[in-house]
C-alpha cells in the first residue's frame, strides 16, 4: 500500500505535470474520470494515470470560453 501512496500527487502538482488547468483536473477527480482519492479536503491523483487520462478523456477542443473567430465573421 505504501507503493500506491508514493504514486499520489496533489491536484495542483498533477495539473502542472499534465499541462492543464487545476480546475480541469479537480473536476476529473471528482467525476471519477481519473484515478484519484480524497484525503481530508484535498484531492490526490495517481501520477501513473495522468497520461491515460490525457489521451482518453482530456478534450481541450471542447472549451467554449474563447471561441476562435473566423475572418468572415462580422461583429
Amino acid at each position: 500500500m505504501s507503493e500506491e501512496l508514493g504514486d499520489l500527487v496533489p491536484v495542483p502538482e498533477a495539473a502542472r505535470r499534465a499541462g492543464v488547468a487545476r480546475n480541469t483536473l479537480h473536476l476529473a477527480a471528482k467525476n471519477g474520470t481519473i484515478k484519484a482519492v480524497k484525503i481530508g479536503r484535498d484531492w490526490f491523483v495517481y501520477a501513473s494515470d495522468l497520461e491515460r487520462w490525457k489521451n482518453e478523456n482530456y478534450r481541450p477542443d471542447m472549451a467554449h470560453r474563447y471561441p476562435v473567430k473566423n475572418k468572415n465573421d462580422t461583429e
